[in-house]
C-alpha cells in the first residue's frame, strides 16, 4: 500500500469521530424549537414528574408562567390524554381525562379556553397541568416553532382570565369563640 493511502486512512480515522459531533436534523429542530420557546418566555424542562405511584409524566414540559399581576388560580388541574383500555380519571373532554383537580376551579370562560387549547395540541402531547403559577403541557417535541406561535396567545388569554374566587373562612367568629 502506498504512503498516500496510509495517509488517507489515517485522516479518515482521525476525522470520523468528529462527524459524530455534528447534530442530527432532529437535534437541530429541537434547538430551534427550544430557542423559540425561550424567546416567547416559555420554560422548557426535561425532568420527569411523579404524580402517583403508577403515574409519571415524562417528556418535555413547556411551561408558561402566570404574570405577576394576574390572579392566581386557586388550585391545581392535571389532564392526561386518554389511552385505549386504560382509565386513570374522569373524562374531561374528547380524548382527555382529569386525574387531579376539580372542574369547579375553573370559570366557564377558563373552561372554554382550556378546551380550545386542548384541540390545538399536537398528537404527541400527553399531559396538561394548570396550577397557581404555571400552565404546562407535556409532549415529545414532534412539532415545530409554528405550534408555539399558535399556542402562545391562547395560553396568555387563559392566564389573564379572572379566576373563581376562593371562599375564605370567617376567622372573626372563631376568634370570638363562635363556631
Amino acid at each position: 500500500m502506498s504512503p498516500f493511502w496510509w495517509f488517507v486512512l489515517a485522516a479518515i480515522l482521525v476525522l470520523s469521530p468528529m462527524s459524530m459531533l455534528k447534530p442530527s436534523p432532529r437535534q437541530k429542530r429541537l434547538v430551534m424549537l427550544r430557542e423559540k420557546a425561550r424567546h416567547l418566555g416559555i420554560r422548557v424542562t426535561l425532568t420527569s414528574q411523579q404524580l402517583d405511584p403508577g403515574l409519571k409524566l415524562e417528556g418535555a414540559a413547556y411551561r408558561w408562567l402566570r404574570p405577576a399581576d394576574a390572579p392566581a388560580m386557586p388550585g391545581y388541574l392535571c389532564l392526561l390524554r386518554c389511552e385505549e383500555g386504560r382509565q386513570r380519571g374522569a373524562l374531561w373532554t374528547d380524548g382527555w381525562e382529569r386525574v387531579r383537580g376539580a372542574p369547579e376551579l375553573l370559570t366557564e370562560a377558563q373552561r372554554q379556553l382550556l378546551d380550545h387549547f386542548l384541540t390545538l395540541l399536537p398528537a404527541d402531547a400527553h399531559a396538561v397541568e394548570w396550577g397557581s403559577a404555571t400552565l404546562s403541557f407535556w409532549w415529545h417535541e414532534r412539532g415545530d416553532t409554528g405550534l408555539l406561535e399558535v399556542l402562545h396567545p391562547v395560553v396568555q388569554a387563559m392566564l389573564a382570565e379572572p379566576v373563581r374566587p376562593v371562599p375564605r373562612p370567617n376567622l372573626s367568629n372563631r376568634l370570638a369563640g363562635g363556631s
